[in-house]
């Protein structure tokens, strides 16, 4: 059990002696967790129950004493739709002490950065959810973070009394574990402002709808329907600088995990003007409202809930705002608006009465970094001109036959230029364009089209806006694109994008002095300057400028993939390699009895950029069992600069049926045996399908043959034949049969997949014979 105390030492070092920045980091403790729910699915067969999710595990995490607790997760798989789709596997945490919960899909806990929210009381019910027949799920816990029962620390108010009183003003939430305070602005993606010195790696989650805390002082959190992820791609800010006049920050947070809500949409779309050139200065009232911390006399209840207090407008100095309003430490980040007005003129950063004349201070909205950051807003407070949006998300399969479709939205700031959305694809070779069906209101639907089973298809969209500039998804297409597997049944066995921790994968190093493998966002110079497929995050070899593979080798080793019951599991991965001598190598294994005999997938020299690659499982092990595959890197001897990375892992049991013939019905003789219909090769795509006729008699045979059968099949008695002699086959097609042998090629077409073929064999003698019949379907 430890605290907390990064957070405090960095407030002390940057906070200047005569100035205090008015952050209130919350004290906790951690606690070390090994709990692994292992392997975990439903697999339940009742065909109703399809699409409906249950409880597949759940466990009890307790930290006695504890006023909340939060959750760091070090692994997680979880099978299906990634996010609210319908077969998609989730986690449902639950605070035993209020019943208030949350539930996370896999793209929250990526939003989540591998957390939970925050959970009031010292016991939560965590929970997997599953449909039926979607696949493996697993989740490791690693740590708990508890809040303690009574707070420490205390901090400065400007004169006698704390004139601050309770407020609910839904445009200001508080900022945990940092311990300070954000606020909505009405710009195009309505996100929030802050401290300078607030931003960093301890601005996690923004709270709203706070409640008191205890008695003793210990904050209480709302619900998590009322708990939103900080988006860090979206951070912009001062750099941690606490100067007075020049400490902002600008950022932006998901939609709620639970809901699905946005700040602004679940407060009603409300939200602050922040004016670009403050009022002058003449002692008008200035409300400052945020969640402070108390002291006595004042209750410890108000103990970092939301308080406003109003008080003259002191001075102007350059960026340099100064207000006679009470404060706390907590205060950090509060928005400065004129008292009944929705328009802000500042950000309110330091306290303490140590401005002129006793003035508490912030950084005027005519800061001109913080325009700037205004205009040019990052992660998801940016509003590009084009976006592409999936609807229907996008597919890792496609059809074979050509009859699976996508949709794709344009959204964004700029009116898109008519009949410039594109659909680009390709199966190794040139990519192909085709121009998408208008739907209307911008949405767009592309049919995929035929092509061979088993391939891979590479995608990406593009489209331009009316002044003809170029936009494409994903980015950085052609060289990255989307793919999917082309197969008539798809069966998703893993799927990592690596943005959070794969349960089980291991790095196991042997004489590296540099560069193992590590997750992250990619930030070497001399590795990718991204990830292959947009989320983030990959797998790459010494994740620091200048920090490549030295010795080794270094090996990334997957958790043990059970495919037993696989009928064609397919793995693949994006690599990226680089050596500058040329000499080094990245080497793919595969084992199937965990380690004791390693079977070689592929061994790569350097190449530019990344490349999709992968393999069949069955062309390297006779039988399915139990997978692990590494990736392994050396530079040895320790002579040249040495990259590798890994992203986009799938293994998948991809298949497509085979082709077959089914004889079915009787023949019929009067003078010996039936003639009988006989295989000799089945009807592939681009093969030859044969078949053969045995005990013929000496009349003249013909093979008759449809698309269908008859039903019912018809006597031919009737017609001169022997008694139960049946036609199972309409003759619309009929062939001499010189030996009584009938072959023909089937065209390499995918639109023939599934496509069935009747025949039957009528032998004019005297008495005329009829074989049984066959049907075969072409694959």
């Amino acid at each position: 059990m430890r605290f907390h105390l990064l957070p405090l030492l960095l407030f002390a070092v940057v906070a200047a002696p005569a100035l205090r920045a008015q952050a209130a980091p919350l004290q906790s403790t951690d606690q070390t967790l090994a709990i692994d729910s292992g392997f975990v699915s439903n697999s339940n067969p009742a065909m109703d129950l399809r699409g409906i999710a249950a409880p597949v595990w759940s466990t009890l995490v307790t930290v006695p004493g504890a006023s909340w607790v939060r959750l760091e997760y070090s692994g997680i798989l979880l099978s299906g739709a990634p996010d609210r789709g319908s077969d998609g596997s989730y986690l449902k945490i639950t605070s035993l002490r209020d019943g208030h919960f949350q539930t996370q899909h896999l793209v929250h806990v990526e939003q989540w950065q591998m957390t939970s929210a925050y959970f009031n009381g010292d016991a939560v019910l965590v929970e997997i959810f599953a449909c039926p027949g979607t696949g493996a799920n697993r989740l490791m816990i690693g740590r708990a973070v508890a809040g303690p029962v009574a707070p420490i620390g205390t901090d400065t108010i400007c004169g006698a009394n704390d004139d601050r009183v309770l407020s609910n003003d839904p445009r200001v939430g508080r900022l945990v574990p940092v311990g300070c305070t954000g606020w909505l602005i009405n710009d195009c993606n309505k996100c929030f402002l802050t401290a300078g010195h607030c931003t960093g790696i301890s601005m996690q989650v923004l709270e709203f709808n706070c409640p008191l805390s205890t008695l003793s002082g210990a904050i209480v959190h709302p619900g998590p329907q009322d708990q939103y992820a900080i988006d860090f791609t979206s951070v912009q800010s001062s750099g941690g600088s606490s100067s007075p006049g020049n400490d902002w920050g600008y950022f932006g947070v998901y939609p709620n995990s639970t809901t699905g809500l946005t700040p602004y949409q679940a407060n009603g779309g409300q939200a602050f003007t922040l004016t670009s050139v403050p009022p002058t200065p003449n002692n008008q009232p200035l409300r400052v409202t945020g969640y402070g911390i108390v002291s006595p006399p004042v209750t410890p209840a108000w103990e970092q809930v939301q308080k406003t207090h109003v008080g003259p407008y002191s001075l102007l100095t350059g960026t340099q705002v100064e207000y006679q309003t009470d404060t706390t430490g907590g205060n950090s980040g509060s928005p400065v608006f004129g008292d009944g007005l929705n328009t802000a003129i500042a950000i309110h950063t330091h306290g303490g009465c140590t401005g002129t004349g006793g003035n508490n201070l912030g950084t005027g909205g005519n800061n001109t970094a913080l325009q700037g950051a205004l205009s040019s807003p990052q992660g998801l407070c940016y509003c590009p001109p084009i976006a592409f949006q999936f609807p229907n998300r996008l597919p890792t399969s496609v059809s074979p036959a050509g009859n699976t479709t996508i949709r794709f939205q344009i959204t964004g700031t700029s009116t898109l230029q008519p009949g410039s959305a594109t659909f680009h694809w390709s199966t190794g070779s040139s990519f192909q364009a085709i121009t998408p069906t208008d739907l209307g209101n911008n949405l767009f639907e592309v049919t995929v089209p035929q092509l061979n089973c088993q391939d891979t298809l590479y995608y990406y969209f593009t489209a331009q806006d009316n002044v003809l500039q170029n936009y494409v998804s994903p980015a950085g297409a052609p060289l990255n694109t989307y793919f999917a597997t082309v197969a008539t049944s798809f069966a998703t066995i893993r799927n990592y994008d690596f943005n959070t921790a794969p349960p089980g994968w291991t790095v196991v190093d042997t004489n590296v002095t540099g560069g193992s493998w590590e997750r992250g966002t990619p930030n070497d110079n001399g590795g990718p300057p991204l990830d292959y497929d947009g989320s983030g995050q990959c797998w790459v070899t010494g994740n620091s400028p200048g920090n490549d593979v030295d010795g080794g080798p270094t090996r990334l080793l997957t958790e043990i993939i059970d495919v037993s019951a696989a009928t064609n599991p397919i793995v693949r991965y994006s690599l990226w390699f680089t050596c500058s001598s040329g000499e080094d190598r990245l080497v793919v294994e595969a084992t199937q009895n965990n380690g004791t005999t390693w079977v070689p997938i592929e061994t790569y020299a350097p190449f530019l950029g990344w490349r999709l690659e992968g393999f069949r499982v069955l062309d390297h092990f006779p039988t399915l069992g139990q997978l692990r595959i590494r990736f392994s890197v050396a530079d040895s001897p320790n002579n040249s600069q040495t990259e590798a990375a890994l992203d986009a892992f799938q293994v998948a049991d991809a298949t497509c049926p085979l082709p077959t013939w089914t004889a079915f019905g009787t023949g019929c003789s009067v003078n010996g045996p039936a003639p009988t219909l006989n295989l000799v090769s089945l009807p592939a795509l681009g093969g030859v399908f044969v078949l053969t006729t045995s005990n013929l008699g000496s009349g003249a045979p013909f093979m008759i043959g449809s698309f269908t059968g008859l039903n019912p099949p018809v006597s031919l008695t009737q017609y001169g034949f022997p008694a139960g002699c049946t036609l199972y086959v309409q003759p619309d097609a009929v062939f001499f049969l010189p030996g009584g042998i009938l072959g023909f090629s089937i065209p390499n077409n995918p639109a023939l997949s599934g496509v069935r073929l009747y025949n039957q064999v009528i032998e004019l003698n005297t008495p005329p014979a009829v074989s049984n019949a066959g049907v075969a379907e072409i694959r």
